[in-house]
C-alpha cells in the first residue's frame, strides 16, 4: 500500500486548497480524507484533459466505475489506462494506489462515492459539459461535488459519530464548485468548456455561489468541534475570500484554486 506521506506529497502537488484540511486529520480518518481526495482529483483529471475527446473520456470514467463497483486489485485499475501512461497524469495512472489507502471498514463507502461520480462524469463528457439552465447547474454541481459531501458526512459519522445535515452538505460541495466556477470560467472557456447556464452573466452566477454560500456556512456552523469542522472550516472561508476579491479574469489566465478543488 502506498505511504501517507506520498498521499500527502501528491495532495499538496495538487490543491492549495485542500492540503491543510487533509493533513490536519487524525490517524484513520487522514487515510480517508486523503483516499477521497486523490480518487476526486485522479478523475477530474480525466475530466478536464485537453487532449481527450469526450467519448474517450467515458469510456475511461466509466471503466473506473465499474471497477470500483466490485472486487478490485490495484492493477484493475492500472489496467484501465493501458497505453494512455504518456497522456494521463500520476494522480490518475496511481488511482489503484490510492483506493488502498482508506481504511477496510469504510473503503467501500469512500468507492462508492467515486463508482457514482465516475459514471455521473461519463454522461457529462459525453455531452460536452454543456450546462443550459440552474437545473443543469445545480445536476452539475451535486456530481462533482454535493456528492463528495454527501461522503464527507458519512465520514464523519464514522469516525467519531458527529452528526451533520446532508442537505446543507449538498450546499457546502455546490458552494466550493460554483465559487471554482466563477473564478475559472477563462481558463475553462479558453479549453472549450463552459458550465455557465446560456444566457448567464456574472451577477447571475456570483447570486448562484451567494445562495449556495449561505447554506454551506450554515453546514460548517452546525459542526461541533472537532475533525470535522476543522476540515470544512478553511475551504468554506477562501472561498468566501476569493468571491469578494473575485475580478473577471482574462481569457486563458491561470485557476486560483479558490474554491472546491
Amino acid at each position: 500500500m502506498v505511504a501517507l506521506a506520498e498521499a500527502h506529497r501528491v495532495v499538496r502537488e495538487y490543491s492549495t486548497t485542500w492540503y491543510e484540511p487533509v493533513v490536519s486529520m487524525p490517524a484513520r480518518l487522514n487515510e480517508a480524507v486523503s483516499c477521497a481526495y486523490l480518487l476526486m482529483r485522479g478523475i477530474d483529471e480525466i475530466e478536464d484533459h485537453p487532449g481527450l475527446a469526450g467519448a474517450d473520456k467515458a469510456v475511461l470514467l466509466r471503466g473506473i466505475g465499474r471497477t470500483l463497483q466490485r472486487r478490485f486489485a490495484r492493477d484493475d485499475l492500472a489496467a484501465l489506462f493501458a497505453g494512455r501512461e504518456a497522456v494521463l497524469p500520476q494522480v490518475t495512472l496511481r488511482l489503484g494506489e490510492w483506493a488502498g489507502l482508506a481504511p477496510p471498514e469504510i473503503g467501500p463507502r469512500v468507492w462508492e462515492t467515486f463508482a457514482t461520480m465516475s459514471e455521473r462524469m461519463a454522461g457529462w463528457a459525453e455531452c460536452g459539459f454543456t450546462v443550459h439552465d440552474e437545473p443543469d447547474l445545480d445536476r452539475y454541481t451535486y456530481a462533482v461535488a454535493g456528492t463528495l459531501a454527501l461522503l464527507l458526512s458519512d465520514l464523519w459519522a464514522w469516525y467519531d459519530g458527529t452528526p451533520s445535515s446532508r442537505t446543507l452538505g449538498v450546499a457546502y460541495g455546490r458552494a466550493l464548485q460554483s465559487v471554482n466556477i466563477l473564478v475559472d470560467r477563462a481558463v475553462d472557456t479558453g479549453r472549450g468548456v463552459d458550465f455557465w447556464p446560456d444566457g448567464w452573466r456574472e451577477p447571475d452566477m456570483v447570486r448562484y455561489a451567494r445562495q449556495e454560500l449561505v447554506l454551506a456556512d450554515a453546514y460548517v456552523a452546525g459542526l461541533p468541534d472537532g475533525p470535522a469542522r476543522t476540515f470544512c472550516a478553511e475551504p468554506l472561508a477562501r472561498a468566501h475570500r476569493a468571491l469578494r476579491s473575485w475580478t473577471p479574469a482574462p481569457r486563458g489566465s491561470a485557476p486560483d484554486d479558490g474554491g472546491g478543488r
